[in-house]
């Protein structure tokens, strides 16, 4: 393969940098890290996750930190440059939705912190999967008046098409787990989370790489010089990839690393 003159990597978290099942970054991702930054190349997470529970990542170095698919920035030194929430009129809309039509989990995360607005068996699972705490339940209505930057519906594919076509119409949803989506402002994705360290670190798309495996990457791996899909990311994923590494148990970020000769 060809050595590209990689000047910054984009990492997902889950299922990419952290196992899906092991959930621990293997020893051989952080000695690749390490080997980067000695290169002087950037490495900057990018996750549907929250700031708060990313920041588990920061000893290793990161030079920065896509947030909730794109919505929040933050540099090495932990200070937000860029934030994007979702209109007051959207989050008024699903309060109505969901006191007089069905009333789902929906996990809420403002700059002033998260929770969830009820929880259920698949709420529990989820949090036990990615080892973090269930966030204390409380109503919704907390949500109205927040600037609020990304929501976690917990719906199945039926009807998060009828949410976003009829519910939430200026937002757009995305998927990596199968019993809830990100819903952010419409044209947010960690593609607008790149073009913000693009600017800030004076790079072209084409000098990146991208390591990822679920629904919410598939604009990141598309808008890298090269996007890289983990062996567990699904067909729509590889589709979009340059490259399909093996997964993160077995040495994929390494691997794709020394096949393109960047460590």
């Amino acid at each position: 393969m060809s050595n590209p003159k990689i000047q910054a990597i984009f990492f997902d978290i889950d299922g990419t940098l952290l196992g899906l099942k092991s959930k621990i970054i293997p020893d051989s991702t952080i000695e690749a890290l390490g080997l980067l930054k000695a290169k002087g190349i950037k490495i900057i997470v990018s996750t549907g996750r929250s700031y708060e529970h990313a920041r588990f990542l920061e000893p290793l170095g990161f030079d920065g930190f896509i947030t909730f698919n794109g919505s929040f920035c933050v540099d090495s030194d932990g200070q937000s440059f860029f934030r994007h929430t979702i209109d007051a009129g959207d989050i008024e809309i699903l309060q109505h939705y969901l006191a007089t039509e069905e009333n789902f989990p929906v996990g809420v995360m403002t700059t002033e912190g998260s929770f969830i607005s009820h929880i259920t068996d698949d709420v529990t699972a989820i949090f036990q999967l990615l080892k973090l705490d269930v966030p204390p339940p409380q109503p919704f209505t907390k949500a109205l008046g927040n600037e609020v930057l990304q929501l976690n519906l917990f719906v199945d594919e039926d009807k998060e098409t009828h949410i976003i076509n009829n519910v939430l119409r200026n937002c757009e949803s995305s998927r990596w787990c199968p019993v809830f989506i990100d819903v952010n402002a419409r044209g947010i994705s960690k593609k607008i989370g790149m073009e913000q360290f693009f600017a800030r670190y004076n790079i072209s798309a084409t000098a990146t790489m991208a390591f990822g495996d679920g629904g919410n990457d598939i604009q990141m791996l598309h808008t890298a010089g090269v996007g890289v899909a983990m062996a567990n990311a699904g067909k729509n994923v590889k589709a979009v990839a340059d490259h399909v590494t093996g997964t993160t148990e077995e040495d994929g970020i390494w691997n794709a690393l020394k096949a393109y000769g960047i460590i």
